[in-house]
């Protein structure tokens, strides 16, 4: 049978193939045939232009030839040979320069190491080739000059090392970027990856003997019953070009020459599905092979009893991409995607589309190509795309939430498949894990932000397991605390030790770490790390380095910094000389109610307790009788204090406690403002990059005078607390001065953290009413805030705008609107039921009109009638609503009995005397949601819609400036978060744990800030009057709250540990472990000693000797 048509004949036979430009390509190796790789991605595009192109094609001319003359133009090597114009650099891509690299050691070495020259230092500095491209390059960053600093390029010198000192399969690639919270770690590790871009990871070593392979496929090439494996092996191929043709052609048995070797077969099969075949299913091609090779291996049987083989063979499985994936909390998905847009030029890595935007450079989940993303962050729920789509980026960011989804997703389709009840926590539970995309391909690295949460956990959540068993040659956790905990706690640093263990899991410590298992066929199993293998790994820490370090012992310390300074690249605040944070203590009193303070001092003074339940009653802690009967029994002073305490944490006092915290901090932002006005108002610097605190040190004297636009951050550990001081918060200020980022979704902290950072907020106005309709992150139509609604008024219905909804009436007000004897005898002239004064749960009624979810059918409303209204356009006439179909509206209206979708029937009528106008609320709905298309409905089998008016899709996005100046943080939303533009910080309960307050802090107090941040604790004590006071005097009982008023609690500005008063925080900072001038006595067998000790590499000067690391 005559052989399908491939590209050439020269091709079928191992020879050279003739790319479609006319250059010579050589043929693959026949000992590791598999399909071409896609080299059209981000990471290694060449800038599509035609001289581009011809610079292109000459250097890879020059590779294969001895002359080395337009090399040496390029690198200017012979002083005598004309000098080339700097322009010429723009025709050789990063692809092309990569390339140039192999030609000779003299090129080699000439492109080892640049010349950076944008440290903020002003110092020029050799770098790693090709050094940062695309980093702090936009428009906005060269025009203020900014760029890397020397403690950054410090960091990118030490990860390269550890990228690159060991390059073999499975060895450690990788490490901990530990720098401190709010030393810029993002933009170090986008600069890391940029460096490397277009750069694919080492294959792992064939597992399997080629001449065992080769020996039995030439026995097996002549038998019949070897059809069937070949044809499963091409099974992906089905359906495309000429496969029918193709099967016929290679299924054996061969009785010519035909395909003498495995790999000539996979290689013809290759060209000639090349053409019509996807990449994606060349590559499940490809797999299939590298299975069937295993399967004609008999000799290595060996190999695959032990788990380091079982695993190679799975990643020799996977797809290699030179993609990087970024793994974030949820919280921070807006941060990267932010940094991302602002620093880093998407133009180095891909060509304009249609001369407009870069694609294809970075992936952001839920909003996909970030060329395309609207900010504040459209994120919304999609699919995954495939494997094959990933691979093609650059970067690719993804929030844990995906990752669980992922795992939950893999875990029900096991069941689904196995149709059996399965222990979702048991080791020994297998999944096909590999149908998730994430699972599908070999990284080029993978790096998890705030890594700190894959050691907190000593079993495991589903996240970690998942990351652990993707596949990657170069690994980074990325923490300002790698390990989390009170530093002075009697048992931190055993339980740091373990954290740390955790982490060197993640990143397969060849020691302490452990490949994730793998079952017989290579498949990747749901339990991740092995449980043998995880099992001698924390034996092995616990042997050789956790013992011995707590039992004091010079050994374990040794083994213990060894791997801390083979693995963590860590800098600290103070090398860099950024303003102390301002930390304030503040007192708010709230008084306790007189009748509260009575019933308790009546309770204690009287002699017999008859009456127990009546003073719970009075006190509102009748529900706590049992715990209070000891108190009540013994009586005194142990009575005063246990009734006292118990009804401060109460619901109505702790009610009291919000309010006054939102008082405070409403009178304090109120000064802070008015205080900024009289310094001259806020100046926005426009080229903020290279002016901060810690480049200009005159930001840090006391002479500086503070312009900064006023930003305060409210923060809480508790999110019901959080949440009630917001309530009172919203009493005082309107909603545009609040951001909010208490909820976990995605879309609606991207949009909160938008408002917030950019003072502005995006939407449309309705194309018929005119009214706002806010775009919160999602579609338009689906997350609109502003609604329209419909009323009933003297038996007409018509539809209005929120906007003119102007009050409500309550009984009071009604009365007040009619006679008495109309109010009571004459009800049909009311045309609805008044709102509850206490309908809106504490919030005033002045609160209404935006707050949709409190609206009832039926509520009295007063509706501002003018037309024009000064808020709306003026309103369309009948004839015109008739021009878009009115008359259908009123007949599908009838039909549904005006409780459907369409139940429009006319505009609302204008008033000449009066325009406030009591109406009823009928209904409400979004704008856009009243008038739908005319469509065929053939769910239905008839004709729906009648609006042929102007709709949303014609109407442009549009910007709205707004002044938000209050962010409410929810304690488990801020980590990692860049609020360097923030001023002030509020925090509404101390916080004892010294990282977790240095953590809080870091938000604002980080690179970037323009000045020092002050953070206030706000305490609270519960006030008496004079008479209480006396009697607690009397029961020798000092009231609690005073106690606490007297307690003026400092914090130590090195470290952010917490202390009674100022003079004990003072006398610790003396000899405070992290104040460069102090005298510290420094316990070696602390962990934090150990942290204190290791330091990176500096960064290399231009001039001097220093060996260079390869990239």
């Amino acid at each position: 049978m005559a052989p399908p048509s491939v590209s050439s004949p020269a091709a079928a036979a191992g020879g050279p193939i003739v790319a479609p430009g006319g250059e010579s390509v050589p043929a693959a190796d026949p000992s590791s045939a598999c399909p071409p790789t896609p080299t059209a991605t981000a990471a290694s595009t060449p800038r599509s232009t035609s001289t581009a192109a011809t610079a292109s094609s000459s250097s890879s001319s020059f590779a294969s030839s001895s002359d080395p003359d337009l090399l040496g133009l390029f690198l200017r090597l012979d002083p005598s040979a004309p000098r080339l114009d700097a322009s010429a650099w723009d025709y050789l891509t990063l692809g092309d320069l990569h390339r140039v690299r192999i030609v000779s050691k003299s090129a080699h070495r000439a492109l080892e190491s640049v010349e950076y020259n944008r440290c903020r230092d002003g110092r020029d500095y050799l770098v790693p080739f090709p050094a940062f491209p695309g980093v702090l390059s936009t428009d906005s960053d060269m025009s203020s000059g900014a760029g890397l600093f020397t403690h950054q390029l410090a960091s990118l010198r030490a990860m390269h090392r550890a990228e690159n000192k060991i390059a073999s399969f499975g060895a450690l690639r990788g490490g901990v970027l530990g720098d401190a919270p709010g030393l810029g770690k993002t933009i170090t590790m986008l600069a890391l990856i940029a460096s490397t871009s277009g750069l694919r990871p080492v294959e792992p070593k064939e597992f399997y003997d080629n001449d065992s392979v080769e020996e039995h496929w030439r026995i097996l090439r002549t038998n019949p019953v070897f059809r069937e494996e070949i044809l499963r092996a091409m099974r992906p191929l089905r359906g495309y070009g000429p496969y029918d043709q193709l099967s016929l052609y290679v299924e054996p048995p061969y009785k010519d020459d035909r395909f003498p070797t495995l790999a000539s077969f996979e290689r013809y099969v290759n060209q000639a599905m090349s053409r019509t075949a996807p990449w994606s299913v060349l590559d499940l091609f490809r797999r299939n092979v590298v299975a069937f090779k295993a399967g004609l291996d008999k000799r290595n049987r060996r190999f695959f009893s032990n788990e380091k083989g079982k695993r190679i063979r799975l990643e020799r499985n996977l797809t290699p991409c030179a993609s990087t994936l970024v793994l974030v909390p949820d919280a921070l998905l807006e941060h990267w995607a932010e940094q991302i847009r602002r620093h880093i030029n998407l133009a180095v890595f891909a060509d304009p589309v249609h001369g407009e935007r870069c694609g294809g450079v970075v992936y952001v989940d839920g909003v996909g190509d970030l060329s395309m993303a609207r900010f504040p962050l459209n994120h919304s729920a999609m699919p995954l795309p495939s494997a094959f789509d990933l691979m093609s980026y650059m970067v690719v960011v993804m929030p844990f939430s995906r990752i669980k989804q992922q795992y939950q997703n893999a875990r029900k389709r096991q069941r689904e498949e196995d149709s059996a009840v399965v222990d979702l926590t048991s080791e020994d539970c297998t999944s096909h894990l590999s149908s998730s995309p994430l699972l599908q391909l070999r990284w080029l690295r993978i790096v998890v932000d705030e890594g700190h949460e894959l050691g907190e956990n000593e079993v495991g959540s589903n996240v970690t397991k998942f990351i652990n068993d993707m596949a990657a040659e170069r690994r980074w956790v990325m923490s300002g605390t790698p390990t989390t905990g009170d530093e002075d706690g009697p048992h931190f640093t055993a339980k740091s030790l373990d954290q740390l263990q955790r982490l060197l899991l993640f990143l397969r410590h060849e020691k302490y770490g452990a490949l994730p298992e793998a079952n017989e066929q290579g498949e990747s199993k749901a339990k991740g790390i092995g449980k043998s293998n995880k099992a001698q790994a924390k034996s092995a820490w616990y042997a050789h380095v956790k013992k011995p370090f707590l039992q004091k012992r010079e050994e374990g310390r040794k083994e213990l910094y060894r791997v801390m300074d083979e693995i963590m690249v860590m800098h600290k605040k103070e090398d860099l000389g950024l303003p102390k944070p301002i930390f304030k203590q503040s007192e708010v009193a709230v008084p306790v109610p007189p009748e509260i303070q009575s019933a308790i001092i009546d309770a204690v003074l009287r002699p017999d307790h008859r009456d127990d339940a009546a003073v719970l009653a009075s006190l509102g802690l009748l529900n706590r009788q049992s715990l209070l009967n000891h108190a009540f029994s013994v009586g005194g002073t142990k009575l005063y204090q246990a009734l006292t305490k118990e009804y401060t944490e109460t619901d109505t006092f702790q009610s009291a406690v919000d309010e006054g915290q939102a008082r405070f901090i409403v009178e304090g932002v109120n000064r802070e403002r008015q205080e900024l006005e009289d310094r001259g108002g806020a100046i926005v610097d426009a080229i903020s990059a290279p002016i901060t605190a810690a480049t200009d040190p005159s930001r840090c004297s006391k002479s500086w005078i503070d312009r900064r636009p006023f930003k305060a951050v409210v923060y809480s550990s508790s999110h019901n607390t959080l949440l009630s001081v917001a309530e009172y918060l919203y009493g005082s200020f309107d909603n545009e001065h609040i951001a909010e980022l208490v909820t976990g979704k995605i879309h609606h902290m991207s949009y909160e953290l938008g408002r917030f950072r950019n003072n502005f907020k995006q939407g449309k106005n309705c194309p018929i009413c005119g009214a706002w309709n806010e775009f919160t992150g999602k579609k338009l139509t689906s997350s609109l805030m502003h609604y329209s609604n419909d009323v009933q008024l003297a038996s007409r219905i018509a539809r209005i705008a929120e906007s003119l909804i102007s009050g409500h009436f309550n009984e009071h007000s009604l009365r007040a609107r009619f006679t008495q004897v109309e109010f009571d005898n004459s009800p049909d002239m009311i045309v609805g039921n008044p709102v509850e004064l206490d309908r809106l749960e504490g919030a005033p009624l002045t609160k209404y009109g935006m707050s949709h979810k409190q609206w009832r059918v039926g509520d009295v409303l007063c509706i501002d009638a003018r037309d024009p209204h000064p808020l709306l356009r003026k309103r369309w006439s009948q004839d015109k609503w008739a021009t878009y179909g009115s008359a259908r509206c009123l007949e599908l209206a009838m039909s549904d009995g005006y409780e459907g979708r369409d139940n429009f029937l006319g505009p609302l009528p204008s008033y000449d005397n009066d325009r406030e106008v009591m109406v009823r609320l009928n209904k409400w709905q979004p704008c856009g949601r009243f008038h739908s298309r005319p469509r065929w409905d053939a769910r239905r089998k008839k004709n729906i819609g009648w609006y042929q008016g102007p709709g949303f899709d014609q109407v442009k996005m549009i910007k709205q400036d707004e002044d938000t100046f209050i962010l409410l943080l929810d304690a488990s939303l801020s980590h990692g978060l860049d609020l360097s533009f923030v001023t002030h910080m509020y925090l509404l309960e101390p916080i004892d744990d010294a990282a977790l307050l240095e953590q809080v802090t870091s938000r604002a107090h980080r690179l970037g800030c323009t000045g020092p941040v002050t953070v206030e604790t706000i305490h609270v004590w519960q006030e008496m009057n004079s008479t209480t006071k006396e009697v607690a005097k009397q029961l020798s009982s000092e009231v609690e709250g005073e106690a606490k008023k007297r307690t003026s609690t400092a914090v130590c500005e090195h470290c952010y540990r917490s202390f009674e008063n100022m003079d004990k925080a003072e006398e610790h900072e003396l000899r405070c472990d992290r104040n460069p001038d102090g005298k510290a006595i420094i316990d070696p067998y602390h962990l934090s000693s150990v942290y204190r000790d290791i330091r990176p590499p500096a960064p290399m000067m231009v001039g001097t000797h220093s060996d260079t690391v390869n990239t």
